[in-house]
């Protein structure tokens, strides 16, 4: 009975973090609207599936306390803030160059494929381990099961389980958001003016995680 309480209290404030830290705008979620517009869900599957696995890959790692060493040393976070914005500057430019390619335009016009392919499953894993926003989800998440008295095992299990139940419904509205606007890209100046928007947003969410290392020399929360 007292197992049962203690699942039944630390179950809801981890459901409502984590449907919080995955539904709101932040790098995954630009790139899978962006991926979803461009390939449609079927391409965009491996992308989907790659974010939830990655995710629990870095719950696991961090729930062994390595997540709690790199929130605590600044400079494995700045490291991993770097590689980030590195990856995201350079897929920001790829949708400009994308967008501003005469033969990409045309080929978008008549419905063909795109210039560049969609993230392949391991991609879109691997990018989780130097996602910022992810580890420090992560952390918290880790923090939250443990102010209740579970075991260690069922404090693991509620969190890959509750991840894994919403995470994905969370990536793939935003799939789907992005699948709905696909009809509309055929018209040429909708595909550019797509294309500079989401290139606009991710460079933007570049240099919002990037500011406070260029100002303070830490990361951002």
């Amino acid at each position: 009975m007292h197992y049962m309480t203690s699942l039944v209290n630390a179950a809801p404030p981890l459901a409502a973090f984590t449907f919080v830290m995955a539904i709101t705008p932040g790098p995954n979620n630009f790139m899978l609207l962006s991926s979803g517009a461009r390939f449609g869900m079927r391409r965009t599957a491996a992308h989907l599936l790659g974010v939830t696995s990655g995710f629990l890959g870095i719950v696991l790692i961090a729930y062994a306390g390595v997540g709690t060493l790199i929130e605590a040393y600044p400079i494995f976070k700045s490291a991993l803030t770097v590689a980030c914005v590195l990856y995201l500057a350079w897929l920001g430019y790829q949708l400009l160059r994308e967008g501003f390619a005469r033969e990409a335009i045309a080929d978008a016009s008549a419905g063909t494929e795109w210039t560049s392919p969609p993230l392949t499953w391991l991609q879109a894993a691997l990018f989780q381990l130097v996602n910022p926003k992810g580890w420090g989800a992560a952390v918290a998440a880790v923090g939250i099961v443990a102010r209740n008295v579970l075991p260690p095992a069922s404090r693991l299990l509620l969190l890959l389980a509750v991840t894994a139940a919403i995470i994905p419904p969370c990536t793939v509205a935003w799939a789907l958001f992005g699948a709905g606007l696909r009809p509309f890209l055929r018209v040429r100046w909708i595909h550019l003016t797509f294309n500079v928007s989401m290139a606009t947003l991710i460079l933007i969410t570049a240099w919002w995680m990037a500011g406070p290392l260029l100002h303070s020399g830490v990361t951002p929360p």
